[in-house]
């Protein structure tokens, strides 16, 4: 069991994938858990997976919905104090050629990859700035510096957000309050469960490695700083 000495983790995204992995990563080390997701059962299943008890948190939460977002931030820092680290790791992803896209998918792929970081981020980073410390982890992808076929939408998303992490970066610089963006490459989570194509997944990266490189990046000390973590399938783009 872990005594929560490190603070507070929040994690949206936490279900499944690599928010799971995270998840399960940080409360190993001694961070009390805030998991947020749009569904609580699988947030349950990520936080048994930790300890049996404990002052952590589930709050079913849609990224997308502003308000919700707020009200779950005030919800964790009622209850939990400050928060140490903010990881917006929600994801969605559909595939199609541009001129074969629907207007919605699009609108879902922004609303959650780009929207919904924007709204988790905003919502802590005023207590950050105010304690003048705090760790941020946008979750990107190799998807935010290189174009594939059929992924304009995910990729309009991801590359939208390296841009915000960009500039949220410069506007904190000099701060006590540090961003490290993760570029992981193809991850073997259930996101490639619905997509259309053949996929090597043995291939692809473990999300428990997205998980340490994190950890890595957390661990280096001050006044150093990681600013970004690149990893990808050591066979190259799948």
């Amino acid at each position: 069991m872990s005594d929560n000495s490190r603070g507070t983790a929040v994690i949206s995204g936490a279900g499944s994938g690599i928010g799971r992995e995270i998840a399960l990563a940080l409360g190993r080390r001694g961070f009390r858990l805030a998991l947020l997701g749009r569904r609580e059962e699988p947030l349950r299943q990520t936080l048994a997976e930790v300890r049996t008890a404990g002052d952590d948190l589930v709050i079913p939460c849609d990224v997308r919905d502003a308000r919700a977002v707020t009200a779950a931030a005030e919800r964790v820092e009622s209850a939990a104090g400050p928060v140490e680290i903010v990881v917006p790791a929600a994801g969605v992803v559909q595939l199609a050629p541009l001129d074969e896209m629907k207007a919605e998918d699009l609108s879902a792929m922004l609303a959650t990859n780009l929207q919904g970081a924007f709204h988790l981020i905003r919502a802590f980073l005023p207590s950050m700035k105010r304690r003048d410390r705090g760790r941020i982890f946008p979750i990107l992808s190799v998807a935010a510096t290189t174009a594939f076929p059929g992924w304009s939408g995910y990729c309009a998303s991801k590359w939208g957000l390296a841009g915000l992490v960009a500039a949220l970066r410069a506007e904190l610089a000099g701060s006590g309050v540090l961003v490290t963006a993760l570029y992981p490459g193809a991850v073997d989570t259930p996101l490639w469960d619905e997509l259309p194509g053949d996929w090597d997944r043995s291939k692809m990266v473990p999300p428990a490695e997205v998980a340490r490189a994190l950890v890595y990046a957390l661990d280096v000390a001050e006044p150093a700083l990681v600013e970004e973590v690149r990893i990808g399938p050591a066979s190259g783009a799948l």
